[in-house]
């Protein structure tokens, strides 16, 4: 029994019209660069390879000139929509039907695709143009497990569709509103960015944490920290790739870590006015266990309580006395708002009531022991501990590469150690190995010694989306700090990869190039690797290169506005070779190299170790050097080629070139293209990008577009006049091919240096180099061009000679 495709597709070739196949069971195509047959029909070899291995799949119709079709896709069941197409749309003959909504057939005249979306960003309809394709009936739908069904079979009406009207897109925007539905501005759709459910979290207990310390230190109430921490919950957690946050349960963080601060080993003491506004109905629902000695006493409450128990306990022998003094040490220790003259006031009138049992010393020591705790104060590493054991309740932390990093619930984020030292001024500054600033730099130094450590400890490559990490086998697991990220996306992965605005801005720039499918291919490929971290595995820089206003720019902030804060540098790969640049790419996902300098050369040595990401040395600065692998993709954008004094093979095969070879039309220019595709598409393109990587890993390299191999050619040329001179003098016959049946192939080194030398005066601009250069040049392209480098001894030296290069005309 013939499969779907297999059945259906020779009905609509008859037709010449480009169907192909989509995989079984879902709406995506089943073939790489179906793009292109927007334009064209599909060779015989092409169809007969689908249906001999594609056949048992789905049917799809791509848009545009080749198959005279264009869709009206609507994706909503609201009666106001349906109302709309059937008022402003002159009635389509056939209609398709899915699992929700329709999708309606008129005549291809050169529309663009263009998407409406109500106020909450849900899609109500598409246009679907050149770039994207509908699934035909009898395919089976994805979700419904059933098959697609129309009102008529399509190849009866085709000839008869309508056009759309003129407009058709401001015309069914005006037309909704005026039903009441609220859209989103066109060409201004806000960017929707997700925040991970474990960052959030993370950051819920960090904020939980902030707030309970200013209460601690009357800086707010707890009701004001509650109502704070209401706010950050509805304002910050307002779009989370996850379950939603409970506002009770993040103001009952802020209460767990008051009491943990009150209760603890630290024992802070609450100050005056902590609980305004609060009953003690509603201390006991908050599960605040809050007595009279973890509350602040000032100074006469302290001397009034020692007046009082020194009274009921005259003698200084009696275990009362002491436990009275030591009483009021320990508030007087907690109180650390107490000011000298207070606190000098208080011990003096212990010792005078004591009889010469206590001095000032004795109970300054016992102060001193009291506000420690369980540290001594005399041991830097002691207080680094310590510091490290408070800061990990937000967050395990680690020291790599020069940096202090910790856990933010999924991604690892670097930390000022500025922070550090502050912390450690303010809970240990008056410990005695903590008073002096070079005090507190050592514990910042032995701090970074307790946590050097990688951050990877799980060696696994993949993405880290909003929702998940993806690996290279795109399984979506839980985020987790054993996969080293130190990015997270602002937004989900999801397996739609249908991208017709993108696709449309490819086809704006490319579509007329004999190439145009290559490209789609070699750019998805790219974006693959780049998102996947796997870039130096294929040990390419992706450059895209063309006039202004050509589209590449456009391009390249999308690829940036998929990229978040964090995972990107914009190192030039001039600097590649200085001392502290480089560390700036350490972790990162891509490098925006920027714009490739005209005049300054790129050392061929350093952009091959950091394009393959061999180890190379780095430091920031007033840091330790280290070593790291650069994982960045290496993205440029150029209008020329890029100019190096390393004439090797090994420098052209580290580029692919991406041609934007003519500026877009005005009349298909569209303001801010780049956010406008990334509101809409931004997920969408991510999935059509990764759908690539299994095809770069089985070829081992990405495809190379025509256009790209010129571009080579051009830039060996150029920076290498030697190689120029053997491509392109029309004198020179070379390589062991071209001399097959001729009888002279050999030509003697000297004379051809000369050759060489009229070649380059004849050429103009061209910069020679002398005769030793020339002939180890000379050498190093012996194998592309296939000839041969002889050295023959003569006279007790030797004469250097060439086989299968010969000057056409020369006799010798």
């Amino acid at each position: 029994m013939m499969g779907i495709f297999a059945t259906e597709a020779p009905r609509y070739w008859a037709l010449g019209k480009p169907v192909i196949p989509l995989r079984v069971g879902f709406k995506r195509p089943w073939i790489d660069a179906w793009q292109v047959f927007a334009d064209r029909m599909p060779t015989e070899r092409e169809q007969h390879e689908w249906l001999n291995l594609k056949g048992e799949g789905n049917i799809g119709l791509p848009m545009g000139s080749a198959s005279g079709i264009v869709a009206i896709d609507v994706d909503s069941d609201d009666p106001r929509v349906q109302r709309v197409i059937e008022s402003v749309l002159p009635a389509s003959p056939w209609k398709r039907v899915g699992r929700k909504g329709a999708v309606y057939a008129f005549r291809f005249e050169g529309e663009r695709t263009f998407r409406v979306k109500d106020a909450n960003g849900e899609m109500l309809l598409e246009c679907l143009s050149k770039g994207t394709q509908i699934v035909l009936p009898p395919s089976i739908h994805p979700d419904t497990g059933r098959a697609y069904s129309a009102n008529c079979d399509l190849l009866e009406v085709i000839g008869s569709l309508p056009a759309l009207p003129r407009g058709a897109e401001q015309l069914l925007r005006e037309a909704l509103k005026a039903e009441g539905i609220q859209l989103s501005t066109t060409g201004n759709t806000k960017i929707t960015s997700f925040v991970p459910a474990g960052a959030r979290d993370n950051a819920l207990v960090y904020n939980a944490g902030l707030l309970a310390r200013a209460v601690t230190r009357g800086e707010r109430t707890l009701v004001e920290a509650m109502g704070e921490m209401k706010a950050w919950v509805e304002g910050y957690t307002e779009k989370v790739a996850g379950d939603e946050v409970s506002i009770e349960k993040a103001q009952t963080k802020v209460v767990d870590f008051l009491m943990r601060d009150v209760t603890g080993e630290k024992r802070k003491a609450l100050p005056i006015g902590w609980d305004d506004g609060l009953t003690e109905d509603d201390k006991t629902k908050l599960g605040l266990v809050i007595t009279d000695e973890n509350e602040r006493w000032e100074a006469d409450r302290i001397l009034e309580f020692l007046v009082t128990e020194f009274e009921r306990h005259i003698s200084p022998d009696t275990q009362g006395w002491t436990q009275a003094v030591e009483v009021s040490l320990d508030r007087i220790a907690r109180n650390t708002e107490l000011s000298a003259l207070d606190e000098e006031r208080l011990l003096k009138f212990i010792v005078s009531q004591s009889k010469g049992s206590y001095t000032v010393a004795t109970l300054r020591r016992e102060l001193a022991k009291l506000r420690a705790g369980e540290i001594t104060g005399t041991d830097h590493s002691e207080v680094a501990r310590a510091v490290v054991k408070d800061l990990e309740q937000f967050g395990k932390l680690k020291h790599h590469q020069g940096r202090f990093w910790q856990w933010k619930g999924a991604a690892w984020v670097t930390v000022d150690q500025n922070d550090f030292i502050k912390h450690i001024s303010e809970e240990y500054g008056s410990l005695p190995v903590c008073r002096r600033f070079s005090d507190i730099s050592q514990i910042v130094k032995l701090m970074a010694g307790l946590l050097a450590e990688p951050l990877q400890s799980v060696n696994l490559t993949g993405v880290n989306f909003a929702n998940g990490f993806l690996t290279e086998d795109l399984e979506l697991r839980p985020h987790s700090s054993e996969f080293g990220c130190t990015y997270v996306l602002p937004y989900r992965y999801q397996e739609d990869s249908r991208c017709p605005l993108f696709m449309q801005m490819l086809d704006d720039s490319w579509g007329e190039d004999a190439d145009y499918g290559d490209k789609v291919l070699a750019l998805q490929e790219a974006l693959a690797a780049t998102l996947m971290g796997v870039a130096p595995r294929f040990q390419r820089a992706f450059c895209m290169i063309g006039q202004a206003h050509s589209g590449k720019s456009r391009i390249l902030e999308i690829l940036k506005g998929l990229m978040p804060d964090g995972c990107h540098s914009a190192v030039p790969p001039t600097d590649w070779g200085d001392k502290f640049m480089p560390a700036q790419m350490a972790e990162k996902l891509v490098n925006f190299a920027g714009e490739i300098s005209e005049k300054r050369d790129i050392s061929g040595d350093v952009f091959k170790q950091v394009v393959e990401g061999q180890e190379i040395e780095a430091q920031m600065k007033n840091q330790p050097i280290f070593r790291f692998r650069p994982k960045a993709a290496q993205w440029f954008a150029s209008n020329h080629t890029p100019k190096t004094k390393d004439t090797s093979d090994g420098f052209n095969r580290r580029w692919l070139f991406l041609e934007f070879p003519r500026r877009v039309p005005d009349e298909k220019k569209v303001i801010d293209i780049d956010q406008i595709v990334l509101a809409s598409e931004r997920e969408q393109i991510v999935a059509w990008a990764l759908q690539a990587l299994p095809r770069l890993k089985q070829n081992k390299d990405y495809t190379t577009p025509s256009s790209h191999m010129a571009i080579i050619d051009e830039m060996a040329n150029a920076n290498n006049s030697v190689r120029y001179f053997l491509s392109q003098s029309p004198r020179l016959r070379v390589g062991k091919r071209e001399h097959e049946g001729t009888s002279k192939t050999r030509t003697m080194g000297d004379r051809l240096f000369d050759e060489y030398w009229s070649f380059c005066t004849m050429a103009g601009g061209v910069s020679r180099v002398p005769r030793t250069k020339f002939h180890a040049l000379m050498k190093e392209l012996a194998p592309v061009f296939k000839f041969e480098q002889l050295k023959e001894t003569r006279n007790g030296g030797y004469d250097i000679a060439y086989n299968y290069v010969t000057v056409v005309g020369m006799t010798n």
